[in-house]
């Protein structure tokens, strides 16, 4: 079985335990965001359905997403930005992300080390869907602005006495 048929299964399953209707949108969205590599927005979800010559309305697109993320085949990121920021969840590989407390800039944390704590990570009575870590603080260029607005201050305190 492939992925896309796995996911599609997985989905169909979550709206028939759920007494829901299982509309073509639903299912050309959930092929949409498979086909997208990394995090999106709505706005990245709505344009890639108009690429695809499949519009569907904003708010399908976020009931659908919502229903994504309770069937456990979507992750709705934390992020403090303006959009909302959606991932897929093709397997169980962890995930890591840093994120800048100043710019919100979100990278991705390729950390084999980290990778491995995560997947040995195994609690009693708890049984694990997926793993994520967001780590916070400042990127290299904000620390740069700020040393060098820290200078400046200095400088022209200096200059007024």
């Amino acid at each position: 079985m492939t992925l896309q048929e796995e996911v599609e299964s997985k989905f169909r399953q979550f709206m028939i335990a759920h007494q829901l209707r299982q509309t073509k949108e639903r299912f050309a969205i959930l092929r949409a965001i498979y086909d997208i590599e990394g995090s999106f927005t709505i706005e990245d979800l709505q344009q890639t359905m108009q690429d695809r010559r499949f519009p569907v309305s904003t708010g399908t697109l976020y009931i659908t997403t919502q229903l994504l993320v309770q069937a456990n085949l979507l992750i709705r990121h934390p992020f403090s930005s303006s959009s909302a920021v959606f991932e897929r969840i093709a397997d169980d590989r962890p995930r890591s992300y840093q994120i800048c407390n100043n710019c919100h800039r979100i990278t991705r944390i390729k950390s084999k080390e980290l990778a491995n704590s995560l997947e040995v990570y195994h609690p009693r009575s708890f049984t694990i869907s997926h793993r994520i870590v967001y780590v916070y603080g400042t990127c290299a260029s904000c620390h740069r602005q700020m040393k060098k607005m820290i200078a400046e201050n200095q400088k022209s305190k200096t200059n007024e006495i």
